[in-house]
């Protein structure tokens, strides 16, 4: 935790950039606890806000837009590969496909706080044919969004992140069972 906490205050922003794109291109790093330490360490002047949320938004972009390229290039494949680690995959496709098709846009923009969605809508919006710049609002938004809120409820519970984090590193074995 230690090593957490020293590489977000020393690396900052580019640890959270990092981490966010590795976590939006599908692998299991957590960057929403990451986010959230890194809206209290703004909220003790430690890193800056602005440049914390813009790396975080311009990462997950960034993977939003892998994804939606592979989605437009590989088309259906690419969703029955992200299906597969689905609980229902015979459904995922199906119900994934519905809701962009209902909502569009919209369903973008709130994507990243639907679990499951947020990995499987930006190739969908790619095998659909979503025009690209309306693509790029809407995961600019979305990203807006989901890291805003990270980063505030970091910020606006700052002394209760500061006390959790105080208790991990003094019990790390009871906190890692």
């Amino acid at each position: 935790m230690e090593s957490l906490l020293a590489g977000l205050a020393r690396y900052g922003e580019g640890f959270v950039g990092v981490n966010v794109l590795l976590n939006q291109l599908g692998l299991p790093l957590p960057a929403l606890p990451t986010l959230i330490v890194a809206g209290a360490l703004i909220a003790s002047g430690k890193l800056a806000g602005g440049v914390v949320f813009a790396a975080a938004v311009v990462a997950s972009v960034v993977a939003d837009c892998v994804w939606f390229w592979a989605g437009r290039r590989y088309g259906y494949q690419v969703l029955r590969f992200l299906c597969k680690v689905s609980l229902s995959p015979d459904t995922c496709v199906r119900e994934t496909e519905g809701v962009f098709e209902r909502w569009g846009f919209y369903s973008l923009v709130v994507s990243k706080f639907i679990p499951g969605f947020a990995t499987v809508g930006p190739p969908i919006a790619g095998a659909l044919r979503m025009p690209v710049w309306r693509f790029i609002g809407a995961a600019a938004m979305s990203a807006a969004l989901w890291a805003g809120a990270a980063l505030m409820v970091g910020w606006l519970f700052a002394p209760a992140v500061d006390r959790i984090l105080a208790w991990i590193t003094t019990h790390a074995v009871v906190a890692a069972l």
